[in-house]
């Protein structure tokens, strides 16, 4: 049997651009359904600034935002195994993001999750591992340099507001995560776009 790579595994694919179409029954009700809004909407554009600065300058290396039910879930590589459930209100408030979050730099990021993968390697149980996926992450702890480019972050995050504003089909929840440099986006219809960083920016100029 063929050997078929995970949509998205332990390599990184920039070229990445996928669609999965959710529920049929949705995806035909949708100018049927009343749009809600929230907290998430009354205060997207500061939301945005927030998140940004949990990606940028602190250990936050993973959001998946709900911008339906305001709830924002965080992984961090101080406590990665972890993930951590915020309220998107809380966030509002600078106190709570300072008490809460950490500060690290981008830069600082991808050194210490580059040494956290160089601990697995020189642990014990790195042996359980198939030899095909002990060398797969061998070479990609290698070439491992930079997570992604905070000019794509930035480009990713300021676009959020254009993906929940549109008509019809629009954003229902996201999730960003720098390790492989992926975004994944749920809309209202229940499909799901799936992507590198760097395509991204492609998908917006074709889909706006």
């Amino acid at each position: 049997m063929s050997k078929k790579d995970a949509l998205v595994g332990y390599y990184f694919n920039n070229n990445l651009m996928h669609s999965i179409k959710g529920d049929k029954s949705l995806r035909e009700s949708v100018y049927n359904r009343e749009r809600a809004f929230n907290i998430v909407d009354d205060h997207l554009d500061e939301l945005v600034d927030v998140w940004l600065f949990l990606l940028l300058k602190t250990g936050t290396y993973r959001l998946v935002i709900g911008l339906n039910n305001a709830e924002v879930r965080i992984a961090s590589v101080f406590d990665p195994f972890n993930t951590e459930v915020h309220l998107a209100g809380d966030l509002l408030k600078s106190n709570y993001v300072d008490f809460h979050f950490n500060k690290i730099s981008l830069d600082e990021k991808e050194k210490l999750i580059k040494r956290i993968y160089l601990m697995l390697e020189k642990d014990k149980t790195f042996v359980l591992l198939s030899k095909d996926w002990q060398q797969s992450l061998l070479d990609r702890n290698q070439k491992m340099q930079q997570l992604t480019h905070e000019d794509d972050l930035h480009f990713i995050l300021q676009n959020i507001p254009k993906l929940r504003h549109l008509e019809g089909y629009y954003l229902r929840s996201i999730t960003i995560n720098l390790f492989n440099s992926t975004v994944s986006m749920s809309f209202n219809c229940d499909g799901t776009q799936i992507m590198s960083h760097k395509k991204f920016k492609e998908f917006i100029t074709e889909y706006l």
